[in-house]
């Protein structure tokens, strides 16, 4: 078990630790949208591509410490449902890719904030300046940045017509995710839990899991819910640029 001074978590009320990453993370996409305004869009993609490869090499040294706390390198991958968009980011930016954009901005920022607020037991509990709890919060706060940052710098703008691709992809990745933790359980690692196909200590999951208590299957309702948050952000983004459209008429 590491060592370190231990903390109540509480993120209704978050400690000064806590507020040094996640504030900079809301404030940051806002301040990279102001600075790089007048700038061409490929030098915005440059910056956005960049930003993730560091979360992405963040990420790595996380990995590490990781092991340390006696978990097997193959369930610290980055194919999780928060990291897996430090590939998909620049990979949508540089493809122009709608859907893997749409899906990156919709649930990257949603599930990094979730992880930031509700850690898992492994991540809550001790001091943030843990080389494992730290890299934990950066990673994720990286990916809040990177994900609203694709609509702040112009890649992607909210449209229900997305949608329907979009929890396409989720399926895919959810489906490719759970067949790799087969393999991974048959062979190297029975612990693998690849986007939590096979359920996880988190309360909205336990809940699925009580209702549909089979791998994968019991994630079910996640689409419903995922469908019905896209919907609701196209809606306040539509009112967003039509309330602009208006101030300049």
């Amino acid at each position: 078990m590491f060592n370190g001074a231990k903390y109540t978590f509480n993120p209704l009320d978050l400690n000064q630790s806590h507020r040094l990453l996640l504030y900079p993370a809301l404030i940051l996409p806002i301040i990279l949208y102001v600075i790089l305004k007048d700038l061409p869009l490929e030098s915005k993609r440059l910056v956005l591509m960049y930003y993730a490869w560091m979360g992405l090499l963040n990420f790595s040294l996380e990995a590490k410490f990781n092991n340390f706390a006696g978990n097997a390198w193959v369930t610290a991958l980055p194919l999780h449902l928060c990291n897996i968009n430090l590939f998909l980011i620049p990979l949508g930016v540089w493809k122009r890719n709608r859907s893997i954009m749409g899906f990156s901005f919709f649930v990257a920022p949603l599930g990094a904030l979730m992880a930031l607020l509700f850690p898992e037991p492994l991540f809550s509990g001790f001091s943030l300046f843990l080389p494992r709890i730290f890299g934990y919060y950066v990673t994720h706060a990286i990916l809040v940045v990177c994900g609203l940052s694709l609509a702040t710098l112009g890649f992607y703008s909210p449209d229900p017509k997305d949608i329907p691709r979009i929890l396409k992809t989720f399926g895919l990745l959810a489906v490719g995710a759970h067949l790799i933790n087969l393999l991974l359980r048959l062979t190297l690692c029975p612990e693998a839990n690849y986007f939590f196909t096979y359920g996880a200590e988190i309360g909205v999951l336990k809940l699925f899991w009580r209702i549909i208590p089979a791998p994968l299957l019991y994630g079910l309702p996640a689409p419903l819910i995922l469908a019905g948050y896209m919907y609701a952000v196209c809606a306040l983004s539509r009112l967003a640029r039509g309330a602009e459209e208006a101030s300049f008429s």
